[in-house]
């Protein structure tokens, strides 16, 4: 299933007259792509036409997101991760459940019209006998990882896409959702398909540790170094050393077979006796006469020097949790500090907040900290992507709908999510990519604290917080005309700018962090650390997150994280990068500072008259007073 498809268009183009045509298929194009054009043939499905709607009503959704809820909080590190390294290539990755239906999607935003137009969107099916050929359908009808590309596409509207899937299995072998990479064929991505094969393992493994959280968990390989590496097989084992559970790696060394056997049966030692060693990554002999490499985890009950992993990004549902506290999120950046402050004494006050900042700034995790210390603590925190939301199913969405409303709408009816937000706070992230029809109806919401759900009924009253969240300049898309500028007004109570990484002076503080909470062992060698620190950080927050998850997964056992450690990315990129944009900004910072001198000079070092003579806040002024001292 794994073949790659011809990369020459008109070879391509040749194929696809060959399928219409009925004709056998030439070597060398994707496998399985001749059959699925059958199968789907014979399904009734024209090339000519266009697929069905194939679209769940928002409720739907909803309750697809909510049974998937698990799978969905363990892959987003890794749709994120998969995301930053093809960002800019005009393409998407999506999750989808055991049918074929997209649960999230993380695209380019140059993609995201012209792939709407297919319905390659949350809440769409893209199973085989509603799309035609692609490479969810192709790998749902197979069970392992398809590509499929340009026309080999079976209906014409979806020529244009280059896609590679891969399914997601649980620890029975069961298939529990997809992981897939899609994008405009121009820019093919090559290595796409590995991509998600990788991601999709990282995935399983996340679900076998999370669905075992109380097991011991045993890592093995042949190489000591390649532990904690996609390569290594992972055995569930209980108290008494009985195999509960293992991943396709560990499948490959023992077979499905051992379940339920002893640790006996695998290797020629005692579990008692690997207990007992006291060394980190012990040598034993396989059954079969294999020498690997052990690395055996207790439970966390058992493991008091274990610290908890962060926990993902949430899910799109509405929860309770306290989440993290404003304190958590800054190490020492008088500038950040300010800012929550502020953020923190007018969201008690009831006012909205908007909240702008680069993607990855982490405006989530300020409006989970700003909800667990204010007034509706009790509440719910229920977040809505406005540019996630079906632009056909955002009204149903927002405000909720009567029974029979549309076609396709639930008997019952839905609340809506403005109205889950009743009593807790509403969050509205990408806020300026909501469409002006949209904004109207919101507005009239805010102003009159009601909601009327489409198709009629009876308006419900609702009160609750309200914070909105983009990473665009607002202000600009007021002046071009695109947003409207009265529920601008209503949205920001106080504006609220979340600095790049890059700019904030805690930096080395929350890599230490990170690395205390995720590992308490782990050290950083001299280089590692100096390239972190140079590194530009285009992902921010969640980039370092990942970043870090990625180098402590692959350090040696024992020793500190090295410049090997880090991901391709970071490593190859950080000196170009960093010192092109370090020399660059040498002079320019060498002025600010000076003028920042001056203006505190002046005003008797107080910051609000030094920040407001140089015409910025003083959050801003503080950021650069803490970006100055670190420099020094």
């Amino acid at each position: 299933m794994d073949e790659q498809p011809f990369n020459d268009r008109a070879r391509l183009v040749g194929v696809r007259r060959q399928l219409l045509a009925g004709e056998p298929m030439p070597a060398g194009a994707a496998m399985g792509v001749p059959a699925s054009w059958q199968r789907v043939r014979t399904a009734g499905l024209s090339p000519q036409q266009r697929a069905g709607d194939a679209v769940v009503d928002a409720a739907a959704l909803r309750a697809a997101r909510a049974e998937n809820e698990s799978l969905i909080a363990l892959a987003l590190p890794e749709i994120e991760n998969l995301y930053h390294q093809i960002s800019g290539s005009n393409s998407a990755v999506l999750l989808t459940d055991a049918s074929g239906m997209i649960l999230e999607r993380h695209g380019d935003p140059y993609f995201h019209e012209r792939s709407q137009r297919v319905a390659l969107a949350p809440g769409a099916c893209w199973d085989e006998g509603v799309r035609g050929t692609n490479a969810i359908g192709l790998a749902l009808a197979h069970g392992a990882p398809a590509s499929v590309h340009g026309p080999e596409h079976y209906l014409q509207c979806n020529t244009f896409l280059t896609c590679a899937a891969a399914p997601i299995h649980d620890t029975n072998g069961r298939v529990i959702g997809l992981l897939d990479v899609s994008g405009d064929q121009s820019a093919r991505q090559i290595h796409a398909l590995g991509l998600v094969r990788m991601g999709a393992r990282m995935i399983e493994n996340r679900w076998l540790t999370a669905q075992f959280n109380d097991a011991f968990h045993l890592h093995l390989h042949a190489r000591p170094e390649l532990l904690g590496t996609l390569g290594e097989g992972i055995i569930a084992l209980d108290g008494d050393g009985q195999v509960l559970a293992l991943n396709e790696v560990a499948r490959d060394y023992f077979g499905d077979g051992c379940i339920g056997t002893r640790f006996e049966a695998l290797f020629e030692e005692t579990f008692e006796g690997l207990l007992r060693s006291d060394e980190s990554t012990p040598l034993r002999r396989t059954a079969t006469g294999i020498m690997t490499c052990l690395r055996l985890v207790p439970p966390p009950a058992r493991n008091p020097a274990s610290a908890a992993v962060p926990a993902p990004r949430s899910t799109p549902t509405a929860t309770a949790s306290a989440g993290p506290t404003l304190d958590g999120l800054h190490a020492g950046d008088r500038g950040v500090a300010e800012t929550l402050g502020r953020a923190h004494r007018v969201f008690a006050r009831n006012i909205p907040l908007l909240i702008e900042g680069e993607t990855g700034t982490g405006k989530e995790w300020v409006v989970r900290a700003l909800h667990a210390q204010g007034p509706r603590a009790n509440g719910s925190v229920v977040a809505v992507n406005c540019a996630a939301i079906p632009e056909g199913l955002a009204e149903a969405e927002l405000f909720g709908y009567v029974p029979g409303a549309f076609t396709g709408a639930s008997p019952r009816g839905a609340e809506g999510r403005i109205v889950e937000a009743n009593g807790g706070t509403l969050f509205l992230d990408e806020i300026g990519d909501m469409p002006v029809a949209l904004q109207t109806r919101l507005l009239r919401v805010l102003q009159e604290r009601t909601v009327l759900p489409v198709g009629g009924g009876k308006p419900r009253a609702v009160d609750f917080s309200l914070v909105s969240a983009t990473h665009c300049d607002l202000g600009a898309r007021v002046t071009a005309g695109t947003f409207r500028a009265d529920l601008y007004y209503r949205l920001c109570g106080l504006r609220v700018e979340l600095p790049p990484l890059r700019e904030r002076s805690d930096r080395e503080a929350l890599i230490d962090r990170l690395v205390a909470e995720q590992d308490p062992t782990a050290t950083l060698s001299a280089e590692a650390r100096a390239r972190l620190l140079a590194y530009p950080w285009p992902g921010n927050l969640r980039q370092l997150h990942s970043v870090m998850q990625t180098a402590l997964a692959l350090r040696r056992p024992g020793g500190p994280v090295t410049l090997a450690d880090l991901p391709d990315g970071v490593a190859a990129a950080t000196g170009a990068l960093a010192s092109e944009s370090l020399a660059s900004a040498t002079d320019l910072r060498t002025v600010e500072q000076r003028h920042i001198e001056a203006a505190l000079t002046e005003h008797g070092g107080n910051v609000s008259r030094a920040a407001r003579a140089l015409g910025i806040s003083r959050s801003t002024l503080y950021r650069r007073i803490g970006s100055s001292s670190a420099g020094k």
